[in-house]
């Protein structure tokens, strides 16, 4: 990998690093400060732009380091694969878990109902793994843009 590809590369996967970072430690404290159904209006535009912005930074490195190659060895190809799981998840996460948490917190605010908070709950839980995970996938994959 080239030189600027790298810098480029790192530059983009540390973008998406920070939000990922900054979405992952505003959640817990706005959903402490205001209370789950109070904090939704305000956490649904922050994690569906984080999402974009991660989808986005992930497309532009992977472009970058698809371009930048000079050559096809392991540390490439774990990269690129790391950032297409990235992307993946960050797509799931806009097209199908944001949408059903927000129809979980609307059915929880029309009254108390132990089916749908076990939903939310789960869905939730996911929706943290899947930013955590991402998170770690993105480390991995400036630890193999540093190898390849």
């Amino acid at each position: 990998m080239t030189e600027g590809a790298r810098l480029l590369f790192l530059l983009f996967v540390g973008m998406w690093v920070g939000v990922i970072e900054l979405a992952s430690l505003a959640v817990p404290l706005l959903v402490r400060r205001l209370g789950r159904e109070a904090a939704w209006p305000a956490l649904h535009p922050l994690l569906a732009l984080a999402d974009l912005q991660g989808m986005w930074a992930g497309a532009v490195g992977a472009m970058v380091l698809f371009f930048g190659r000079t050559g096809y060895g392991v540390a490439w190809a774990v990269a690129m694969g790391l950032l297409a799981l990235m992307v993946t998840a960050s797509l799931y996460d806009r097209a199908v878990l944001l949408p059903s948490l927000d129809a979980a917190t609307k059915r929880l605010a029309a009254g108390p109902d132990p089916h749908w908070e076990s939903e939310w709950r789960f869905l939730w839980r996911m929706a943290g793994w899947g930013r955590w995970l991402t998170f770690l996938m993105a480390w991995g994959a400036v630890a193999c843009a540093l190898l390849a």
